[in-house]
């Protein structure tokens, strides 16, 4: 899919749409979608810094860059 970036190399305050996530390890998969990380998933991030804050509806979830790499995302308006 054109356009689709990793979320680590998201500035703050961008939209966007969660398209994949780019792993086969079930444990980072399911600890994903414990956190509402899930491919049509809408969020906003919020800060970088050592890794990145996102808010996926009211919650607001902390990733290290290493889980942040295998999330891809297309920016929105």
């Amino acid at each position: 899919m054109k356009n689709m970036i990793t979320l680590n190399q998201c500035k703050e305050n961008t939209r966007g749409i969660i398209v994949e996530i780019s792993s086969t390890d079930r444990r980072i998969l399911g600890k994903m979608m414990s956190l509402g990380i899930i491919p049509g998933t809408t969020f906003l991030l919020l800060r970088r810094s050592s890794g990145v804050i996102v808010q996926i509806g009211y919650t607001k979830v902390a990733l290290d860059t290493e889980l942040a790499m295998l999330i891809r995302i297309k920016q929105t308006l």
